[in-house]
Order: structure tokens, then sequence, then C-alpha cells
């Protein structure tokens, strides 16, 4: 069973809250999309408000994986040994040294390649063939030729013309990755944001959830036999179905037996907002003046600590956050209290330029209160990773 090793017992003074820095994750159909049109990456002033003048020292960094890595030109997806974006590498580091620059250093960095267990391919008709088909301009950021894009699943004969891009090719990108971005502020390497299935058998992407605990497990096993290779930092691992926090103990209980990481430095990943309906997706539908207190803590992320506990691994919350009222604001101190106590990193979601019209958006004015709130648990820290085994 790979539970939590000394490799994460061994860390020390971790950052307890911080933020998901989320633009470049944004609008991630159109491929690979135009940077201050489609997405925005941080700015000088971003990094100065959250880390300098807020003092965050805990950043996940979702960003598109395919903005990072060169793309084929006939459908999209990254060439099989495709080396890394270079724009993308240089916007990297210029944002590391302002990050540096403005917390001496001391800021923990996750990258995040935030693809889902899919990619995007150029749209393809009934028979498999390339449409050729383009975005309308009001679509695609008010830019013309952008063309359509569909999901398909990162496996075996996802490339138009019989070939794929698949877990070996992602084992080959995270190696690049680490070879062309690692810095002594990465913490670890997250290895993809929240897998689902999908039910709809017309989809491109269409998946059962017991085909996707296979394709996970081993595509998870595949990269880390490769990563070990070139860095022994810790690695961020979501749970199954969104990486969901109140359902680990049914939809993510064999991951932890059945992925196997060489270093035995794996951090297992929940998310989980505080919805009213308790439905965790962070719609935020219905009155948020009404969620109570303890939902968020008890029974939304509740079941993943409980089981994180239990079960002997080290613990992350990778994203959460609340509608803006101050029920809302109640029932997300009192989950940050618990993780406090628990010594379990907390990264809220969401911020960065371009996310302010987002629901979930702490650039948001509406949210004025709520980073009011959270900003002196920006200075806290955690002496050891919670339920990680020494």
């Amino acid at each position: 069973m790979s539970n939590s090793s000394s490799a994460i017992a061994q860390l020390k003074n971790i950052p307890l809250v911080g933020i998901n820095l989320g633009s470049v994750a944004n609008a991630g159909q159109i491929l690979p999309g135009s940077a201050g049109t489609h997405y925005q990456w941080p700015t000088r002033d971003t990094i100065t408000h959250w880390v300098k003048n807020l003092g965050v020292r805990l950043i996940r960094f979702p960003f598109e994986l395919q903005r990072a890595i060169d793309l084929s030109t006939i459908d999209g997806l990254p060439g099989q040994g495709a080396n890394l974006d270079q724009e993308f590498v240089r916007r990297w580091k210029e944002m590391l040294g302002w990050i540096s620059a403005d917390s001496n250093g001391q800021a923990r960095i996750i990258p995040d390649p935030h693809h889902y267990m899919r990619l995007h391919r150029y749209e393809t008709d009934a028979n498999g063939n390339l449409t050729g088909n383009l975005y309308k301009p009001e679509d695609a950021g008010n830019q013309a030729g952008w063309k359509v894009t569909e999901q398909v699943l990162i496996k075996d004969g996802n490339s138009v013309g019989g070939g794929s891009w698949s877990a070996v090719h992602l084992a080959n990108f995270h190696q690049k990755l680490v070879a062309g971005c690692d810095d002594a502020m990465v913490l670890g390497w997250g290895l993809g944001n929240e897998p689902y299935s999908n039910g709809d058998t017309k989809a491109k992407d269409y998946i059962t959830p017991t085909n996707m605990e296979s394709l996970y497990i081993s595509t998870m096993n595949t990269v880390l036999q490769a990563l070990r290779n070139s860095s022994k930092k810790p690695v961020f691992i979501c749970g199954l179905e969104f990486a969901s926090a109140s359902g680990w103990a049914t939809k993510s209980a064999n991951l932890q037996a059945k992925i196997v990481d060489p270093a035995n430095a794996i951090v297992w990943e929940a998310h989980g907002y505080g919805d009213v309906n308790k439905g965790s997706s962070g719609a935020y539908e219905g009155d948020n003046t009404l969620i109570s207190p303890t939902v968020l803590r008890d029974e939304i992320v509740g079941p993943f600590l409980t089981y994180a506990k239990t079960n002997k691994m080290a613990a992350y919350i990778g994203e959460t956050g609340v509608p803006p009222t101050a029920a809302g604001r109640t029932a997300l101190k009192n989950l940050l209290d618990k993780a406090k106590a628990e010594k379990v990193p907390v990264t809220l979601w969401v911020a960065g330029p371009g996310t302010d019209g987002e629901k979930m958006s702490l650039e948001a004015s509406n949210h004025a209160e709520t980073v009011t709130m959270i900003t002196p648990y920006f200075a806290e820290r955690i002496t050891q990773w919670g339920y990680a085994q020494a």
C-alpha cells in the first residue's frame, strides 16, 4: 500500500492556507489560446497583491496542459515527443521571480496540469475525420480562425490517424516539466486535476467509473515510474469523480493501495465547496445565506479528513470555497480551523486576473470580506504534514 512516508513527514514549516492562481487554466477549449484574450497570466500586480501585501505563501498553479507543450498542427494534441512551449517556460520563470522577490523565497508552489484525464482535440465527425470547423469569433474571444475542439481521454487511440497521446507521453511531459520548470519554491508536482467518468455514450470522452478508475491508476503508475527518475519531490494526486472529498471512501478507496510511488511521497488531494444544497460543486445555487456553519467542515470535506486520518494518508484540500455570504464565511472559517488542528494545507479557489467574473473568485468585489477573513490564515504554518507516517 502506498502510504504517506517519511518523505512527507520530514517536510517542515508548510504554509497552512493559500490560493489557486487559476487563470492560465481558463478557456482550455481554445487551442492553445491567446494570452491576454482567452486566459491571463498572473501579472506583477497580481503577485504584489497576494504574495507581498496579503502574505500568501502557498500557491497551487493550475494551467492548461496544452499551453505548456508544443502541439500537433494536425489534431491539436501534444506531439508525442513534444518539447515544452518556451513562452510558457519564460512566463513561468518570470512569475517565479516575482513570487520569490515578494516572499523572500519562502513561498511554496504546486504546478497543476489541469487536465481532468482529458485533452482537447480538433473536432472530428462520426467517421473520425477532422471537420476543420472554426469557432464563431464571439465564441473565441472575438478572434477569428480558432478551430472547434472536442474532449478526448488521455488514452491510447485518441489521436487522429491511429496514434495516441497517452500515459507514456504524459510521463514524458512530466519529466520535461521538472527539467524546465523546477525551482526551490516548487513544493511538489500536481499530477492532474479531477478525473471523472462520463456516462454519455455518444461523447468522445465516454468512460464508466470503473474504467476511469482503472485508466487513472495505470496512468498514474506510468507517470510515477518516469517522474521519479527526475524528481523525488512530493506528488499531489487527486481523487476520482472531481476529487470528491465527501465521496472519497466510495469513489477513491482503491487509489492508495494501487497507485505505487517509488519515492513513497504521495499527498492525496480532495476538493469540496460550501454549497447550501451540499452538492459541493461550487455552483452556489439556492439561498446561500442559509449555509450551515458546520456543513463544509463536517459533511463536505470532513469525510475525506476522517478517511485520510484512518488510513494514514498525507492529505491536502486543493480546492475549496464558499459563496460571498456571512454564513459562507463562517462555514469556511470552521473548515480552516479544522485544517489547522489536523495540519492539513488548504488552497482556496480562485484568484488571478480574468477570474473576477467567476462565482468562486476571490478577486470579485463581493468577496472582499472573505479575503479579509482568510488573510490571517496565510501567516499560519504547520510543523509537520497531518496524517503522514513518520
